[in-house]
């Protein structure tokens, strides 16, 4: 049976430490560990009240996720090489958590695990904590991922790996109550103890370095004829003609890259082109869209696009606003624009930090007491005492307020008014909508995201001339080239403008993207020396003899360059710059070709390569 793989934020399944069969040898090892999950549970208990006063490595750190961390009793640390010397130093196991601000079950996580003093010091006695933001170090979150993928079907965040202390990852799971935690966290130490010099040389062949993939040697011309083929035949097979998007039994995520890359082939087959656009009507129709405050959600629960995981990320938005002008200029279609400009419209209203000149990460799906959706479903009570008796009644009616609440408690999330009562739904949204400053939010603003919302900003002053645009995306540009022209550039800002870890290959890859954009779409030739010493940047600090490297200085061994990374969420960085390098394409060739829908933007790459 074939496992899936959960990579976001939601109710896990308890599937822990098992491998496929594809790795033996780590294989028996964790096997141990899964059953050593379902002994009894000695640590458990209820969680004490921290001390005020009792602080660690995290406590008023600039990033919100760490920071609200600072006061854990658990003993955590900042990654860091500090970390594996003295993990190395006390011959502990290093324990990583990785998630963000924005995930429910991070909270979740927290409140059930991290604030139980037993729980917390049972981790301190017995491993190196270290907690980290995956905003700020995507590289080793990629890590973590990969490895817990690979050993046991299931990643997502929180994300927690446990790792020699050399740094060879041995064990992974993510979201686990208390129980199950504290006899998970027992079940490893009692092996470590036991066979320490067992669990080194098994962790440390998982990730020996595989071996030099040969050219893939056809001309680029017919290379690029077989993906866009090859993309073709399985997105047929992929797409979900019912509701849009990618055929799936749980979560609906936008999938903004295909996309795109579909919008971007100028003779779409008839079934493909008319299941685009019945996406884009999904989307921007039923409730992966905030229909009062704007913005796209960053997944639905459900694959027909009707429950919202509530966090609202900036890349998202960044990206799909892009996808409604691009969709909206070809189809000639009035609805996408004013989707577009409604998204890029939230992201100034909601994101955007005027101190720093930046837009921020992400609104959480949480709201200031917990709730998830607190801040964007409505009771019955709060819509009558909002909306006058005509608004009510047609609210009542169109939305079907006799019957249970599709929240429970927390009642509706409203969807647009239509037919004889779409003239009430202005003055209905306007009534609805939610202070900004009243949602929690992450307040650090990437540098990398800040290059996709420039794409976006530079496309609608392309398409709609609305000098606004101009204005915004010429000081974001600005803003972007001082960043990322620094000698060490930021991953991010803090809200004050503070510097936030160090800028990696997607930071440089996205603001490239970005100012590329911006220079054609809005007719700039600002930059230009700027921009060939960025190439060179690129080229010096992330391409090596095993492919591009995601960090300039990795830390943890077996962090080797890749000739590809996969499209996500957000689009390949590998397929943005390997047009500056193209004979990296030719050792991901085969890769390509077996997964076009993992890697669709490289269409967009072979085509540049060939155009060179």
């Amino acid at each position: 049976m074939k496992r899936r793989v959960n990579k976001h934020c939601r109710t896990p399944q308890p599937l822990l430490l098992h491998a496929p069969n594809r790795f033996n040898p780590l294989n028996r090892m964790v096997l141990l560990f899964a059953i050593g999950c379902i002994l009894g549970h000695p640590l458990s208990g209820e969680a004490s009240t921290l001390p005020p006063a009792q602080t660690n490595q995290l406590y008023q750190n600039p990033s919100p996720y760490l920071a609200m961390h600072g006061q854990d009793p658990v003993e955590w640390y900042l990654w860091s090489a500090a970390v594996l010397k003295k993990a190395q130093n006390e011959n502990k196991p290093i324990f990583i958590s990785s998630g963000y601000f924005s995930c429910h079950w991070c909270h979740v996580m927290q409140r059930e695990n991290y604030h139980n003093v037993k729980t917390a010091a049972y981790l301190n006695r017995h491993f190196i904590s270290v907690k980290i933001d995956r905003e700020l170090n995507p590289e080793l979150d990629k890590t973590l991922i990969e490895f817990a993928e690979k050993t046991t079907g299931q990643a997502g965040w929180p994300q927690h790996v446990i790792l020699t202390p050399e740094g060879y990852p041995f064990a992974s799971f993510i979201y686990l109550p208390n129980a199950v935690f504290n006899a998970t966290l027992q079940r490893v130490v009692e092996i470590w103890n036991k066979q320490p010099g067992k669990i080194r040389t098994l962790a440390k062949q998982f990730v020996e370095p595989a071996s030099h993939p040969h050219p893939f040697n056809v001309s680029r011309s017919m290379f690029l004829q077989q993906l866009l083929q090859q993309l073709l035949q399985q997105l047929e097979r992929a797409k979900d003609d019912l509701s849009g998007g990618l055929k799936t039994n749980a979560s609906k995520f936008p999938q903004a890259p295909l996309l795109q890359t579909a919008l971007s082939i100028e003779r779409l087959p008839h079934s493909i082109e008319e299941w685009l656009l019945f996406t884009l009507d999904q989307m921007q129709s039923q409730h992966l869209f905030d229909h009062i405050n704007g913005g796209f959600y960053r997944y639905t629960v459900d694959p027909e696009w009707q429950t919202p995981h509530f966090e609202k990320m900036a890349y998202t938005n960044a990206l799909l606003a892009d996808l409604y002008l691009q969709a909206g200029q070809r189809f000639n279609r009035p609805d996408y624009l004013q989707t577009a400009l409604t998204t890029l419209s939230y992201l100034q209203k909601h994101l955007y930090n005027p101190v720093t000149q930046l837009y921020q990460s992400s609104q959480s799906a949480i709201d200031a007491h917990s709730v998830e959706g607190g801040d964007y479903l409505w009771r019955k009570s709060r819509l009558q005492q909002a909306l006058t008796k005509q608004e009510f009644s047609a609210i009542d009616q169109a939305w079907s307020l006799s019957k249970p609440a599709p929240y429970d408690r927390l009642g509706w999330h409203p969807t647009p008014l239509t037919a004889k009562n779409s003239l009430l739904w202005p003055t209905i949204r306007a009534k609805l909508q939610t202070n900004p400053s009243q949602i929690p939010i992450d307040s650090k603003s990437i540098l990398g995201w800040n290059g996709l919302i420039l794409s976006a900003l530079s496309r609608a002053y392309a398409v709609l001339k609305d000098p606004i645009y101009l204005r915004q995306s010429n000081q974001l540009a600005k803003v972007l080239m001082h960043q990322i022209m620094q000698e060490h550039p930021p991953r991010a800002l803090s809200v004050d403008g503070l510097d936030m870890g160090e800028a990696n290959l997607q930071d440089y890859a996205f603001i490239y993207q970005g100012i590329t954009h911006w220079q054609k779409l809005t007719q700039q030739t600002t930059y230009q020396t700027d921009m060939s010493q960025l190439e060179k940047t690129i080229i010096q600090r992330f391409y090596t003899k095993s492919g591009w490297q995601y960090q300039y200085a990795p830390l943890l061994p077996g962090q080797q360059g890749e000739w590809l990374m996969a499209d996500n969420a957000i689009p390949s960085p590998t397929a943005i710059i390997s047009c500056l390098e193209p004979q990296s394409v030719q050792f991901a060739g085969k890769a390509l070709l077996g997964n076009p829908l993992s890697y669709a933007t490289y269409l967009k790459t072979l085509d540049c390569i060939e155009r060179r």
